[in-house]
């Protein structure tokens, strides 16, 4: 008896150690555990039902402890790494490819992975997988195959609500170094016939390729329906105690009296992400940046912070920049609702332009010199 016990444990721990191994090398791979022997599969489903391995999708395994230090988006790609491994023909379109793009999607939209099909060999969307036709132009990213990034753009754009469209369509043209008007024609020969071209057409009018987060797309977005002013973006200031070098500000409005009024749009994980590339804790990049701040409070301009808080409650977000005295028009706000229901594709703006005293005395100089050379000729 006690020796069957004791293969018993040998054999346990043989099996977790054979477990441990391929587990490591799917982590490493940023994938979800996949395996094609029968025994292999047999015991990480035993594994499941004893609660030590999580199954996120079917034949998809992963240790809980790992998976669930994992965010949303994280957790999503490795499903797709996964599902890629499973079926190398599978190609990935809409929101699962714009993952794979390094689009910005929002993590409720990551729980359906979408997949490309065709006509002759599309089958019924079913559980966690929706299946798309969506053409036969492919692209490799990551050892991951997906519909390219124009068609991914305008797969996402016209489903998205301009909030988070907006976002999307900033990082598009950013990736892609293509302009807005490329875009336009992209998608229109994706067939004009599809259901949303102009909500995905009318967000791409808006895009600008300079926004360098979710956060500083929504809030432009916000700004833009709500009928505000809009900033320049990612203006670059010389150093107050270096002129050499220069402190970037997300966005920079100049008000029609010629003061300005500086944007940082701020989010925890910006700090996070940074201080895991640059290899620096969160603290020492908050500190950073509150040494950056106090500098900039040197150039004599308000600091308007903008928080993903402020964007989720658009009524705070409109009391915020008004505080801040960034101009508004209502009938602006009032013309771009209406033209999101009559007329998607159209733009419409608010930009206040600062004009100089001496800008404007040049130019009245101008008109009397312009109107005396008229009496001249008449006399």
């Amino acid at each position: 008896m006690d020796l069957h016990a004791n293969d018993w444990t040998a054999m346990s721990k043989a099996n977790d150690q054979v477990l441990a191994d391929l587990f490591k090398v799917a982590e490493q791979d940023g994938s979800c555990l996949v395996s094609d022997d029968p025994a292999i599969r047999a015991l990480l489903n035993r594994r499941v039902s004893s609660g030590s391995v999580v199954r996120p999708m079917r034949s998809l395994f992963a240790r809980p402890e790992y998976w669930n230090a994992l965010r949303p988006d994280q957790q999503a790609l490795h499903i797709v790494r996964g599902l890629q491994k499973l079926h190398p023909d599978m190609v990935f379109c809409h929101e699962t490819a714009g993952l794979v793009w390094g689009l910005p999607i929002s993590y409720p939209r990551l729980a359906t992975i979408h997949v490309a099909t065709t006509l002759e060999k599309r089958r019924r969307s079913e559980g966690s997988i929706a299946r798309h036709i969506a053409g036969d132009d492919v692209q490799v990213v990551d050892g991951i195959t997906v519909t390219p990034l124009a068609r991914t753009t305008f797969d996402c754009l016209r489903t998205s609500p301009f909030t988070e469209g907006l976002a999307i369509a900033d990082r598009a043209l950013a990736l892609s170094g293509s302009n807005r008007r490329a875009m336009h024609a992209a998608f229109r020969e994706f067939g004009t016939h599809r259901l949303g071209i102009n909500r995905a057409i009318g967000i791409m009018s808006y895009a600008d390729p300079r926004s360098e987060s979710w956060l500083e797309s929504a809030a432009r977005a916000l700004m833009i329906t709500q009928g505000f002013a809009l900033p320049d973006l990612q203006v670059e200031l010389p150093r107050p105690d270096d002129p050499q070098r220069t402190y970037r500000v997300d966005y920079l409005w100049t008000l029609p009296g010629g003061s300005k009024v500086i944007g940082e749009a701020d989010g925890i994980r910006k700090y996070n992400d940074n201080a895991f590339g640059l290899g620096r804790s969160a603290i020492q990049m908050l500190a950073d940046e509150q040494h950056r701040e106090a500098e900039l409070t040197l150039y004599g301009a308000p600091i308007l912070r903008i928080s993903p808080e402020d964007v989720l409650k658009p009524q705070q977000f409109v009391d915020k920049l008004t505080r801040y005295g960034i101009p508004r028009s209502e009938r602006v706000a009032t013309e771009i609702k209406r033209l999101v229901s009559v007329s998607p594709q159209s733009k419409l703006t608010y930009t206040e332009v600062a004009v100089s005293q001496e800008t404007i005395e040049g130019f009245l100089r101008t008109q009397q010199l312009w109107n005396g050379a008229q009496l001249e000729e008449r006399a």
